[in-house]
C-alpha cells in the first residue's frame, strides 16, 4: 500500500520514512528529516471531528508537554494543506518500553533486569505525577491501560503516548475520548458505549488505581481473584460487583488473592486507604482519590523503602518487621528481582554456627536468673521480764484479794442462810449478817479495781497490735512464696522457648548443606524449570490464546511455559478445558526443547536464592531470639525491684511483730498466770452459790411447813419477860411488819406495819406483842418485828 501525500498547516510537504510501528488504526512513521519526531497516519481519514482535536491539540500544546507525552505537534492533511487531516507529527520516543512489561516477572527479568521494587514504587510515583499535570490543565487520558504509557529502563521515566484519543476539554467544548479497556473502566461505565460519554476526574481515579495496583502488585489485577462463590467471576464481573480481592472486605465479598501475592498491608497505611477508596462501593457517589493524593502518598512509600539485610534487591516499607519478598520467595522459590548490575555481588555462601550467638545466649540465661533482693535477716528476740512491773502487779494483787474476800463473804452468807432455814435465826444471823456485809463490800472493792485495772486493757492493746502484725507478715510470706513461684514459671517458659529457638537455629547448617546437595543432584530438573521459564507466552503465537486472554493469564502470574505446567490454568477467566488443553500443548511442546548439560553446574540465581532464603530464616530466628530477649531485660529488672519490695515488705513484718511482742508488760506465761481468773469467779461456782442460797431457802420453808413452826429471818435478842398485867407502853417499830388477829404466822394479816411507826404495846405472849393499831384496832406482831435490822 502506497503512502499517502501529506503536507503540513504551512503548506509544506512531509515525506515520510520507514514504519515504526502499527496500529489497528494507523501506522507510525519516521521523519527522515527530523529524527525527533515521527508521523502517525491514520488508515482512513478520522472524522471532521477528530481532526478538530488534532487541529487544537497541536496549537495549545501545554508547558513542557513534550516530557510527559507524545503530543500532537502539526496536523498533516493529505494532497494539500487544508485538505482532509490524515495524521499528525509528535515527539519520537525512544530507549522506552511498555509498562506491563516492567510489572510482569518472567518480562521483567529480561526486560527490566536490573529492576527492583522501589524501580516500580518510582515508575508508579511518575505514572501519578504524568497524570497529575495532565489533569492540572482539564484534560483525561481516558483510555488508560497497559499499551498507553512507556517506561525508561534507565530511570523510570514515564511517557503517554497514543494522545489522539484523550478527553481533551477545549475551552467550553470537550472532545470526548471514545475507546476504553474494560479492565481499567470503573463499575459505573462497565457495558456502556463511549461514544458520546464525558469522563470525569474520578472515572479515571479508578483506571490510574488499577494502573499502580499492577505496578506495585507485579502485574495482579485488584480484582482479580479465587471466588468462593457460585459460577465464574471474571474481571469485568467483579469490578462490576465492587469484588476488591484484596481489600478488608473480601471475604464477606468472597473473594480472596490469588494464592501467591503480596498483600495489601505491605504497602503503608495511607497507600492502602487510597486504594480501599478507589475501589469502594460508594466511590462513584463519594469520589475517588485523585492523581495528586497517589503522588503524594506513593512518594511517602519511596522515601519509607529499605533494603533487605539478606537480598539486596530486596526493598520493602520501614513498617515491616520482615522482608516480605523473602516470604515469598520461600513460599513460591522463585526470585521476583534479578541482580543489580555494577553493584556489591549478593551473599556468596551461608554458616550458622552457635559462637555468633553465643553472646546473646549469654544474656538470656543471666536474665533468666535475675538477681533477688532477699530480706535482712532479724535479730534475736530480746527477753521480757519474768514478772509484771511493781504497779501492774499491785493491782492484780488488789483484785485477788478482794475476789477472795467475796469468797469469804459469800460462803458466810451462804452457810448463815442455811442455819437461818434449818436451825435458828440467832444462829444463821450470826454468820449471815457479817458474811453478807462482807460480801458486799468486798464485791464493790472488786469491781472497783476491775474497772481501773490496766493490765488486761494494755495486753488486749498488744495482742491486737500482734495479730495484725502477724497477719501482715503472713500475707507478705504469702506473697514472697507467690512471686516465686511466678518467676520460676515464666523464667521456665521463657527457658523452654528459648531452647526451642536454639535448637532451631542448630538445624540450619545441616538443612542448607542437604538443600546444596539437592540442588546438584536435580541440576537436571533446575535447567529445565530455567528453560520453561525463559519460554514467554507472550513472545509466542499459541492457538486459540489472542491478547486479551494471554494479558488474562499474566494477571493471574502465569507468564511462562513454566507456570503454565505447574499452576491450574482453569482458575483464569475465559479457560475452559478446550483452551486449557491447547495452552498445556504449546508448554509440553516447549519442554520437547529442552537439552540437559550436565557440564553446568548450578545457576547463580539459584545459588543465589537458596544462600538468601536461608539467611533469611538465620536472620528470622535471630530477629525471634532478639525480641524474646529484649523484654526479658525489662523483666529482669521488674523482679529485681519487686524481689526488694518483698524483701521490704517482710522486714517491715518482722519490725511490726517485734515491736508487738516488745510491748507486753512480761512473758506471756506470766502476763496469762497474772489475767486467769480464780477458781470461784467462774460462772459454774457462782451458780452453784445461788442454787445453794435457793435450796436452803426452799429446804426451810418444807421445814417450817411441816413443824409449824415460823421463825423471821432476822434475828432479834431474846425479848424480856413482861407480865400481861404491865401498863402499856409505846414503842417504835424497828422494821416493817405485818399484824395479825392471833399470835401465830397462820392467822390472817391485819395491817402492814412499816419501820419507825410508834406503837401502844397492850400484851406480851411468848415473844409476840399485841399492839394498838389504826382505828382502835388491836394486832399480834411476830418476834422477828421488834429485832433490830
Amino acid at each position: 500500500m502506497s503512502q499517502p501525500v501529506l503536507f503540513n498547516s504551512r503548506g509544506e510537504r512531509v515525506a515520510l520514512g520507514p514504519e515504526v510501528g502499527r496500529g489497528g488504526e494507523g501506522v507510525v512513521y519516521v521523519l527522515p528529516k527530523d529524527a525527533s519526531r515521527v508521523a502517525k497516519v491514520y488508515l482512513t481519514a478520522p472524522p471532521a471531528e477528530q481532526g478538530q482535536k488534532l487541529t487544537w491539540m497541536a496549537a495549545h500544546a501545554p508547558p513542557g508537554v513534550e516530557k510527559l507525552a507524545a503530543w500532537p505537534q502539526e496536523v498533516l492533511h493529505e494532497g494539500r494543506a487544508g485538505g482532509p487531516v490524515r495524521g499528525f507529527t509528535m515527539p519520537r520516543v525512544s530507549g522506552l518500553k511498555p509498562i506491563h512489561l516492567l510489572y510482569s516477572t518472567a518480562s521483567r527479568r529480561k526486560e527490566f533486569p536490573t529492576a527492583d521494587w522501589s524501580f516500580l514504587v518510582q515508575t508508579a510515583l511518575n505514572c501519578a505525577s504524568v497524570f497529575e499535570e495532565l489533569h492540572a490543565v482539564g484534560h483525561l487520558v481516558g483510555d488508560v491501560n497497559e499499551s498507553n504509557l512507556l517506561v525508561s529502563p534507565r530511570d523510570a521515566t514515564v511517557r503517554l503516548i497514543d494522545c489522539d484519543s484523550f478527553q481533551i476539554r477545549a475551552d467550553k467544548r470537550v472532545f470526548r475520548c471514545e475507546v476504553g479497556v474494560p479492565l481499567f473502566t470503573p463499575p459505573e461505565l462497565q457495558g456502556q458505549a463511549f461514544g458520546g460519554l464525558e469522563r470525569t476526574p474520578s472515572h479515571e481515579g479508578f483506571s490510574l488505581g488499577v494502573l499502580l495496583f499492577h505496578l506495585l502488585f507485579l502485574g495482579r489485577h485488584p480484582f482479580t481473584g479465587v471466588f468462593t462463590g457460585q459460577g465464574e467471576m471474571t474481571p469485568e464481573r467483579a469490578i462490576r460487583e465492587f469484588r476488591f480481592a484484596y481489600g478488608r472486605n473480601a471475604r464477606a465479598l468472597q473473594m480472596t488473592p490469588p494464592a501467591i501475592h503480596l498483600p495489601l498491608g505491605t504497602l503503608t497505611p495511607e497507600l492502602g486507604r487510597l486504594f480501599e477508596d478507589a475501589f469502594a462501593p460508594d466511590a462513584p457517589r463519594v469520589g475517588r482519590p485523585g492523581a495528586t493524593e497517589w503522588y503524594r502518598a506513593l512518594q511517602a512509600l519511596a522515601r519509607s523503602l529499605r533494603s533487605c539485610a539478606q537480598e539486596p534487591t530486596h526493598k520493602y516499607p520501614q513498617h515491616l518487621q520482615t522482608c516480605p519478598w523473602c516470604q515469598m520467595m520461600a513460599t513460591r522459590g522463585v526470585a521476583f528481582f534479578g541482580a543489580p548490575r555494577n553493584t556489591a555481588p549478593g551473599p556468596q555462601g551461608f554458616t550458622c554456627t552457635f559462637q555468633e550467638l553465643e553472646p546473646l545466649w549469654t544474656e538470656s540465661q543471666r536474665l533468666l536468673a535475675p538477681n533477688l533482693i532477699s530480706p535482712v535477716a532479724p535479730p534475736p528476740m530480746p527477753a521480757l521480764p519474768d514478772r509484771l512491773p511493781a504497779e501492774l502487779q499491785a493491782e492484780v494483787e488488789r483484785v485477788r484479794q478482794a475476789s477472795v474476800a467475796m469468797l469469804v463473804g459469800g460462803v458466810l452468807a451462804t452457810v448463815g442462810w442455811w442455819l437461818v432455814m434449818l436451825v435458828s435465826a440467832r444462829v444463821g444471823g450470826l454468820l449471815l449478817v457479817p458474811g453478807g456485809t462482807l460480801l458486799g463490800s468486798a464485791a464493790v472493792v472488786w469491781w472497783l479495781s476491775r474497772k481501773h485495772q490496766r493490765l488486761p486493757v494494755e495486753v488486749a492493746e498488744q495482742q491486737g497490735l500482734l495479730r495484725q502484725a502477724e497477719a501482715g507478715m503472713a500475707a507478705a510470706q504469702a506473697e514472697s512464696e507467690r512471686f516465686k513461684d511466678e518467676l520460676q514459671r515464666m523464667a521456665d517458659r521463657a527457658r523452654q522457648l528459648l531452647h526451642g529457638l536454639r535448637a532451631e537455629y542448630g538445624k540450619l547448617q545441616p538443612e542448607f548443606e542437604a538443600e546444596q546437595r539437592r540442588q546438584l543432584q536435580h541440576r537436571e530438573a533446575m535447567q529445565r524449570e530455567q528453560f520453561l521459564r525463559g519460554a514467554l507466552i507472550e513472545d509466542h503465537e499459541i492457538d486459540g490464546i489472542k491478547q486479551v486472554l494471554k494479558a488474562n493469564l499474566v494477571r493471574w502470574g502465569i507468564e511462562s511455559a513454566y507456570d503454565v505446567l505447574k499452576e491450574d490454568v482453569r482458575q483464569v477467566p475465559g479457560f475452559g478445558e478446550v483452551r486449557t488443553t491447547k495452552l498445556l500443548a504449546w508448554a509440553k511442546e516447549v519442554e520437547k526443547g529442552f537439552r540437559f548439560d550436565p557440564g553446568l553446574a548450578v545457576s547463580e540465581a539459584e545459588r543465589r536464592a537458596l544462600v538468601s532464603h536461608f539467611l533469611q530464616r538465620k536472620a528470622s530466628l535471630r530477629s525471634r531470639l532478639e525480641a524474646e530477649v529484649a523484654p526479658l531485660r525489662a523483666w529482669s529488672r521488674e523482679m529485681t525491684k519487686r524481689s526488694g519490695e518483698l524483701a521490704a515488705k517482710l522486714e517491715e513484718a518482722w519490725q511490726g511483730v517485734m515491736r508487738a511482742n516488745l510491748g507486753m508488760p512480761a512473758t506471756r506465761p506470766a502476763v496469762e498466770a497474772a489475767l486467769k481468773p480464780p477458781v470461784w469467779e467462774d460462772r459454774r461456782v457462782l451458780l452453784a452459790m445461788v442454787l445453794a442460797v435457793m435450796l436452803g431457802g426452799v429446804v426451810g420453808l418444807v421445814n417450817r411447813a411441816t413443824t409449824g413452826t415460823v421463825e423471821q429471818v432476822k434475828v432479834a435478842p431474846p425479848p424480856v419477860a413482861r407480865d400481861s398485867e404491865e401498863p402499856a407502853e409505846a414503842e417504835v417499830l424497828p422494821t416493817d411488819c405485818l399484824a395479825r388477829e392471833e399470835a401465830t404466822t397462820g392467822a390472817p394479816v391485819v395491817e402492814r406495819l412499816t419501820a419507825g411507826s410508834l406503837l401502844e404495846v397492850v400484851a406480851k405472849e411468848g415473844g409476840w406483842r399485841k399492839v394498838v393499831l389504826a382505828g382502835g384496832r388491836e394486832g399480834w406482831t411476830g418476834p422477828g418485828c421488834w429485832s433490830p435490822p
